[in-house]
């Protein structure tokens, strides 16, 4: 323990570990926690210029995450995608060594050689000259792994590098914690969506919490989608409905709207009306989203046919309405849900748009804040709806 904790063999871990399990571990991510660490290194003075630390995780786009520091630069969070193991960064690297291995891994770097891994190149080009990985092992078995590098003449010392033993079993605790937190996060996000999963972490779990929100909706469904399920393989239907679903996300996410819900080969998406003001705005932008898709299907379908695939083609429904968004179902089965005549219209009119024969139809409500030129398409019966509806489209050179 003395040559661990004590100040007589140079650096005291001492402090940096009673910071760990203090302050340290209320941190609420990976920047904050990798730059208070370097601190702290720094305070007991450690010869420390470079520190990385990665962990797995559980996510549907990430196959891990970490967090890099280097002194005179501001920190970076790393995220690395499925199919990182099989990359030129991580194939003969030292993170491979360890990770694989379960051993940590040293390196003067005034030896490396012309056939070592780049990244030991990269360090000695910043003037580093030691360099020392480790493994962090969860509570699970799980290998992560933590690295140093320095620039000082001296390198690190054997003391040195048993301090850095003990100091990855000390912070191992607190990256699982801040891994639980991301994997719940990430998870939530991808099932449920950024506002649901806000909702849930916010405490609104049980059953009967909601509240009444205004939005412009956004359905749509595919065309002929139970042909296409008779007729495509399994790889290929998928592909289409991911190519499809994919289409609509990305052009509502980047006018504001997020994903409610994926009923079968139909989307939900809401475009949130936070005040009475930006009603037009909002409808806006949903349009915009909505000409964007078909947009982008359009050159998707081009590549499709060329491949000698079916189309993708889809109706889609714009509404503006008020709705209760609240937390429904079983005792110990919920999901958030949107109840109220709002939704329901807004599916009619999409079904509406084979019937009209434009892809693309919007209510009176909805209609009345679009500043562009819109057509009328005709009054139509909607099912469930009371009265003859308007329903209004883009000019037909626009569609």
């Amino acid at each position: 323990m003395t040559l661990l904790f004590g100040p007589e063999e140079g650096w005291s871990l001492a402090p940096v570990a009673a910071w760990l399990y203090t302050e340290g571990r209320r941190l609420p991510d990976p920047i904050a926690l990798i730059n208070g660490l370097a601190a702290q290194l720094d305070a007991a003075g450690a010869r420390v210029d470079r520190i990385r630390f990665t962990s797995g995780t559980l996510h549907p786009q990430l196959m891990a995450w970490g967090a890099f520091w280097n002194r005179g630069a501001p920190a970076e969070l790393w995220e690395g995608r499925h199919g990182i193991l099989e990359s030129d960064a991580y194939l003969g690297s030292p993170a491979q060594h360890v990770r694989e291995k379960g051993l940590p891994y040293r390196r003067r770097l005034e030896q490396v050689a012309d056939g070592d891994h780049p990244v030991l190149h990269e360090m000695r080009a910043e003037g580093m000259t030691d360099y020392y990985a480790a493994p962090l092992v969860s509570s699970t078995g799980t290998v992560s792994f933590f690295a140093v590098a320095s620039t000082s003449p001296r390198g690190f010392d054997d003391a040195d590098l048993a301090r850095f033993d003990a100091l990855v079993n000390l912070l191992a605790p607190l990256i699982e914690i801040l891994n639980g937190r991301r994997v719940t996060l990430g998870l939530l996000d991808a099932f449920v969506g950024p506002r649901i999963s806000g909702r849930i972490l916010s405490g609104q779990v049980k059953r009967g919490d909601g509240e009444r929100i205004e939005a412009a909706f956004w359905y749509s469904d595919l065309r002929g989608f139970t042909r296409l399920s008779e007729s495509l393989e399994p790889a290929k239907l998928l592909r289409l409905l991911n190519d499809y679903f994919e289409t609509c996300a990305n052009a509502a996410a980047t006018r504001g709207g997020e994903i409610l819900q994926f009923i079968g080969d139909a989307v939900l998406i809401v475009f949130e009306i936070r005040r009475p003001a930006d009603e037009p705005a909002v409808c806006e932008a949903a349009l915009d989203a909505a000409v964007d898709a078909f947009a982008a299907i359009a050159v998707l379908n081009h590549q499709r046919r060329r491949a000698g695939d079916p189309p993708i083609e889809f109706g889609l429904g714009l509404h503006l309405g008020t709705v209760t968004h609240a937390n429904v179902g079983a005792p110990y089965r919920l999901a958030f849900n949107v109840v109220g005549p709002a939704v329901n219209k807004t599916a009619r009119i999409q079904a509406i748009t084979k019937e009209a024969g434009v892809p693309l139809l919007m209510s009176q409500e909805f209609a009345a804040h679009i500043q562009r030129p819109l057509r009328s398409a005709g009054r139509f019966d909607l099912r469930g709806v009371a009265g003859t509806q308007e329903l209004f489209a883009l000019p037909e050179e626009a569609s």
